[in-house]
């Protein structure tokens, strides 16, 4: 297992709405937080009452938490995901974990396509092409760090597998080993079904990339439009709820029961199994938005 070297020089970017460069010759894209949508919490999923592992992931997040770290990663790991320029590594921060002298494995499963949490760099770590042996491409991001740090507490070596993100739980479940699923997962009542998940360490929130023009807010905004999704995120099941006769609900701030509901026949909710397969079909004209997680949204346009 090939060592994680994560030594590029790095400066922290405040998370600023990104406004993207103009794309098919006119149009501008922008990233509108979905003011009628809750947020969610993100977490680290493990195996259904995988107490060892749970408590594992929790010490880290919990100690990074405590002291700064977390955001100093999220910072860094922003940063890096812009081609613009090439930040600065913030003093202390670890970016290195050698993980070659151990012996049990930790598997992580996630998809790469989504900074600041996983995304394809080339400071990252290698991912494994499903038989343990180094491939031609790495990840690195927030998660990738939080599980060389629980790797290298476990004294474990650290496998990635880049898979599908909506067949991330099954690899998971289907793990006899330790193993993590990472992929900025909120935690919703239908995966806690299916896997534990640690405590949360971020929070989701849904943003809508589409038209400067048009200047979408809401989820109710997108009565009738094409909305892009990424294939088993929640939003996804935000959308695909929203579009269905029961509706989008959820508890207000103010302990208000509310719903949301696109009830138009031209409604249509076009999923892809990548964000950048969104992306591009946006820029087509094939969909009219992307419905998204807020900082991933941001960076996606921002280099376009």
């Amino acid at each position: 297992m090939k060592k994680l070297s994560l030594l590029i020089p790095a400066a922290v970017l405040a998370a600023c709405l990104a406004f993207g460069a103009a794309c098919g010759g006119t149009t501008e894209f922008v990233a509108n937080d979905a003011t009628d949508v809750m947020p969610d919490d993100f977490g680290i999923a493990v195996k259904k009452d995988d107490a060892e592992m749970k408590a594992a992931v929790d010490a880290v997040i919990n100690a990074w938490k405590a002291d700064g770290t977390l955001d100093k990663y999220f910072d860094y790991y922003t940063a890096l995901a812009d081609d613009s320029f090439t930040p600065e590594v913030p003093q202390g921060l670890k970016l290195s974990w050698d993980l070659s002298a151990n012996t049990e494995t930790l598997d992580m499963y996630t998809e790469s396509g989504f900074a600041p949490y996983e995304y394809i760099h080339s400071s990252g770590y290698s991912v494994s092409d499903g038989s343990a042996q180094d491939s031609a491409y790495s990840v690195a991001g927030v998660d990738v760090a939080i599980a060389c740090q629980v790797a290298e507490n476990l004294k474990c070596k650290l496998v990635i597998h880049d898979v599908a993100f909506d067949s991330i739980i099954s690899h998971l479940d289907n793990t006899e080993g330790k193993a993590i699923a990472a992929a900025g997962y909120s935690i919703t009542e239908e995966r806690l079904a299916q896997v534990d998940f640690s405590v949360p360490y971020a929070q989701s929130i849904i943003s809508i990339v589409g038209d400067k023009e048009k200047n979408y807010t809401k989820l109710a905004d997108l009565d009738g439009l094409k909305i892009g999704v990424q294939e088993g995120t929640s939003g996804d099941e935000i959308a695909s709820n929203a579009k269905s006769s029961k509706g989008y609900s959820y508890t207000d701030k103010n302990g208000q029961d509310v719903t949301v509901k696109l009830t138009s026949s031209k409604t249509d909710v076009v999923t892809y199994k990548t964000y950048a397969a969104a992306l591009a079909a946006l820029q087509a004209g094939k969909i009219d938005v992307i419905f998204m997680d807020k900082v991933p949204a941001q960076l996606l346009i921002k280099n376009i």
